[in-house]
């Protein structure tokens, strides 16, 4: 990791170079308020019309309060109605002048379903706000927070939780997190607001202007357009017992649908297997390993668990084009569409993949076959960890892996660049896509087509094609969740200290500081580093799992069957916060929260369920680490404990409830009735 770092200062610094001390223009909310409340604005003629730049409810911040419905553009045609398009100067521009873009946004038709509020109260003094130790005080009748879903047939509370921004130092530009405590619906009309707020020295804060005049139903000029809309979410507070002159803020948003997140992965599922047939894509081995099992007179290397390893690539069809050219010359892949707006084959390309096939296949007992999702911008080689040789053996499995293209080693150097201008985000959040399709693609080819490869039969070994199961860890963990609400050939996985929502992820993990400092040092404001990753989590949510978890099993796509997932996060984990998982528990999926999670702290609004469990569920590690402070910054890293990031894996309990799973859909207990706690 240290010499990734230097590349990365070295990197940063040559950019630095290269830009003066403007910052290029930054539209503001002044001049919302001006067209917004003062005189009349001028209507601009021919479709689209254009979405004014700023949003005059919060003139701290042009884009706030965030997800604003200002930017919901009304559209017959889209599926909830909307657009989502920002106006032309709305969104940040970095150091160079380079302005985020907003037409590649219009993909979708809402705001991603791990959306959070953000806005700025100035001088806010957050003592009276339900923080993420306190969620179930944020659904209390006497609560701030009013976070509500429109069912159809009225209101209902959702949790949430509250934080401010502890990397701003100015009170008058900290921004405000409201959090979702539950992953949202898609294509839902949510209904927000904030009352009783307090400031430093006990003075209550003052609503904007335009707030106060919608408020009071004497908007004027362009403001004027939305009374209606604003109306509408007076009456409906008011329904709930909350008068508006209690209020210092409330909006409504609605939330993207499944055609606008899911509608390109699914077209191009459907495509890829059609390409590739019954039995996926055709494999090619380029080499073959073996290994004894203790030193020998053979010469092979050794490996105590492992017997074979094959390395080779399989043909897949490609729905990507090369586009874009960052600042170190670097260049990377987005969409290739079709006529229809649709991701389409764009010729065919070559995936590397890796099998280890232990030495317990070698007497013809069946094997069964897991996927292996990588780690952080990783590889698929990362499946020759020792920990995997020995559940291989001890389970009777054969794991194979591939590169998560859109987010492995390929994309490292590229990721700099992508912080340096925002605008190049499609490099991740579309050739995940791809990645995804290969993960997919290659497992029905190691069901269908691994056991007629030369190697395995000249070794005498079965393959148990009944018997596919997923398991990932950290990025694997996350995106493990992804691949498992898509895998025609999977129904039950195993996600590896996991988490969901990138954007809530990344201020909580200790790996993000390094490739901070790009992005601070582009968007040098804390509020414009966090509406550009905002901004781009609406096109990265298409594959994060925030926006899957909910067809694993509770919603499946198309025709798929309901699948179930173990997931393993662990307290006080430095890269991945196990609170994004708890989200999952509170969200009605399906996912459980199993007994005896944590001996120190409860998850708020989840009721634990007794073991043996059947179907998915979340079972806590503690390796004697200390829960982190409340906030959107990472661990500080001096725990004594050290990261327990990488530790349920190598524990052996931990591997015999996972491959117990596996074999069952069971979750059993395994460490003794009570919290599953290792001595550091």
């Amino acid at each position: 990791m240290g010499a990734r770092v230097g590349l990365l200062a070295l990197g940063l610094a040559g950019w630095l170079v290269a830009c003066d001390d403007d910052g290029g223009a930054k539209a503001t909310a002044d001049a919302a308020v001006d067209a917004q409340v003062g005189a009349d604005a001028a209507v601009d003629a021919g479709p689209p019309e254009p979405t004014p730049a700023c949003d005059a409810l919060d003139p701290a911040e042009c884009t706030f309060p965030w997800p604003s419905n200002l930017y919901l553009a009304e559209d017959a045609t889209r599926a909830t109605g909307y657009t989502l398009r920002f106006g032309a100067d709305s969104l940040p521009a970095n150091l160079q002048g380079v302005r985020i873009r907003p037409a590649v946004f219009e993909r979708m038709d809402g705001y991603e379903p791990g959306v959070p509020l953000m806005l700025v109260v100035p001088h806010l003094d957050p003592a009276n706000l339900p923080d993420e130790r306190a969620i179930d005080e944020s659904v209390s009748p006497s609560s701030p927070l009013l976070w509500f879903e429109d069912t159809g047939a009225g209101l209902r509370r959702v949790p949430c939780f509250a934080e401010l921004d502890l990397k701003e130092a100015d009170p008058d530009r900290r921004l405000l997190f409201v959090r979702p405590a539950e992953i949202l619906r898609e294509d839902t009309r949510y209904v927000v607001a904030l009352r009783d707020l307090q400031a430093e020295g006990g003075a209550a804060p003052v609503p904007s202007e335009a707030f106060v005049a919608l408020r009071d139903g004497v908007a004027t000029g362009a403001l004027a357009a939305r009374q209606a809309r604003f109306d509408r979410v007076f009456a409906d507070l008011e329904a709930e017992g909350i008068p508006r002159d209690s209020l210092y803020i409330a909006w409504d948003f609605h939330t993207a649908s499944a055609d606008a997140l899911h509608g390109p992965m699914l077209q191009m599922r459907r495509a890829g297997f059609e390409a590739t047939g019954p039995d996926g894509p055709e494999l090619t081995i380029t080499d073959v390993e073996e290994f004894a099992p203790e030193a020998d007179d053979t010469g092979r290397p050794v490996d105590p668990y492992i017997a074979l390893e094959l390395r080779g690539t399989m043909r897949v069809p490609h729905f990507m084009e090369p586009w874009g050219e960052g600042q170190f010359g670097k260049t990377g892949y987005h969409f290739f569409l079709g006529a229809d707006g649709l991701p389409a084959q764009n010729g065919w390309r070559d995936a590397e993949f890796w099998v280890r096939v232990p030495h317990s296949a070698l007497d013809g007992t069946p094997h069964g076959l897991v996927m292996y999702g990588h780690g952080q911008l990783g590889r698929g080689s990362q499946v020759r960890a020792g920990d995997k040789g020995q559940v291989a053996n001890d389970g009777k499995l054969i794991f194979f892996a591939a590169d998560l293209v859109g987010m492995s080693e390929e994309e490292e150097g590229g990721v700099p660049s992508i912080l340096l201008d925002m605008n190049l985000f499609p490099w991740i959040a579309d050739r995940l896509h791809q990645g995804l399709l290969e993960y997919m693609l290659l497992t029905r080819a190691m069901k269908q087509r691994l056991q007629s490869v030369p190697a395995i039969q000249a070794h005498g070994i079965v393959i148990d094609p009944s018997r596919v199961y997923y398991s990932g860890i950290s990025q694997g963990g996350i995106f493990g969740a992804t691949f498992m609400s898509l895998a025609p050939d999977v129904t039950r996985g195993h996600l590896g200290v996991p988490g969901q929502h990138y954007f809530t992820l990344l201020g909580r993990s200790r790996n993000f500081l390094v490739l901070f400092a790009f992005l601070e040092n582009a968007y040098p404001h804390p509020a414009d580093q966090w509406v550009a990753l905002q901004v781009t989590q609406q096109l990265w949510s298409q594959t994060d799992p925030v926006s899957h978890y909910r067809h694993i099993s509770a919603e499946p796509f198309e025709d798929d069957p309901p699948r179930s997932v173990l997931l393993a996060p662990a307290r006080g984990d430095y890269q991945v916060a196990p609170l994004t998982a708890e989200i999952v528990t509170r969200s009605g999926l399906g996912v459980s929260l199993l007994a005896h999670y944590d001996d120190d702290r409860a998850v708020p609004l989840v009721e634990p369920v007794g073991y043996p469990h059947a179907g998915s569920g979340l079972v806590g590690w503690n390796f004697g680490n200390a829960w982190p402070p409340p906030g959107n910054t990472p661990p500080d890293g001096e725990d004594p404990a050290g990261d327990p990031h990488g530790k349920p894996r190598k524990d052996l309990d931990h591997n015999r409830q996972m491959v117990h799973f596996f074999d069952t859909g069971e979750i059993i207990d395994v460490c003794g009735g009570g919290v599953c706690r290792r001595d550091p």
